[in-house]
């Protein structure tokens, strides 16, 4: 993808959208499919220049899932870029969503930042690996990277959120990973879905940020999942060309 030349750029991160392929099918009592559509009419006001996906697309990995999140986010006009979650299936999901980090890490540059979608799954784990060799083929191309800011997105948190319920299928043993964060000088952001709430806080002059899920939402700090009747959520992102960004949730239709 080429840098544009707008005075910002913007991503709409969508997250955990646990679509099924019965269109019926209930999700933590409440309709995937329908909660999805209620949040797009927001989605699509505000004009997004890429749409960022980040993992759980799909509740049982099945095509016919994949197949209709994808028509209903080609309806918005962005680019679409995926990356998997634990219940997706990558080789199906894939054929829907072909740009994300199916073979390595996958990079593109927008505004002068590098932004970077890492794949965080490992095939019969809920929780997160990130494997030593993605590891490597991450900082390879960090070092390649000539985009002055850095943006990260991975499906599962690399540090904890405060709800017991979600941390304890966090990315497992992220030492090395943060390490490598740490030093990067140009990182401005990483982001992630799984943990289903709004979160954000700061890691070496970084933004940590975890998005909302776009069906059924948690209310923080909890021992189990206790639904937050705010709805469908999203996170929102305005880069700028100088590393500065701007951030929040859009919210649509309960």
């Amino acid at each position: 993808m080429s840098s544009k030349s707008f005075s910002d750029y913007k991503i709409i991160q969508l997250s955990d959208c646990h679509v099924s392929a019965a269109r019926s099918a209930d999700y933590r009592g409440l309709n995937a499919d329908k909660a999805l559509a209620g949040l797009l009419p927001a989605v699509r006001g505000w004009q997004p220049d890429l749409i960022l996906l980040t993992g759980d697309v799909s509740e049982d990995g099945s095509a016919a899932s994949y197949g209709r999140v994808s028509a209903r986010l080609n309806s918005i006009g962005a680019p679409v870029v995926a990356l998997p979650g634990n219940h997706d299936e990558p080789e199906t999901m894939k054929r829907f969503f072909p740009q994300g980090p199916w073979d390595g890490p996958f990079f593109f540059a927008a505004r002068g930042w590098q932004v970077v979608l890492l794949d965080s799954t490992e095939a019969g784990r809920i929780d997160g690996v990130i494997s030593e060799d993605r590891l490597h083929a991450l900082e390879r191309g960090l070092k390649r990277s000539l985009c002055e800011h850095v943006l990260i997105a991975l499906h599962h948190q690399p540090i904890a959120v405060g709800s017991p319920w979600i941390d304890r299928y966090a990315l497992h043993d992220p030492g090395n990973f943060l390490t490598l964060l740490g030093r990067e000088k140009r990182l401005r952001c990483v982001t992630w879905g799984h943990v289903h709430q709004a979160f954000a806080t700061e890691r070496d002059g970084a933004a940590f940020l975890g998005s909302p899920s776009t069906v059924a939402n948690s209310i923080p700090g909890r021992e189990k999942f206790t639904l937050d009747v705010g709805g469908p959520a999203c996170r929102w992102y305005r880069l700028f060309a100088d590393g500065r960004f701007e951030t929040g949730i859009l919210r649509g239709s309960v």
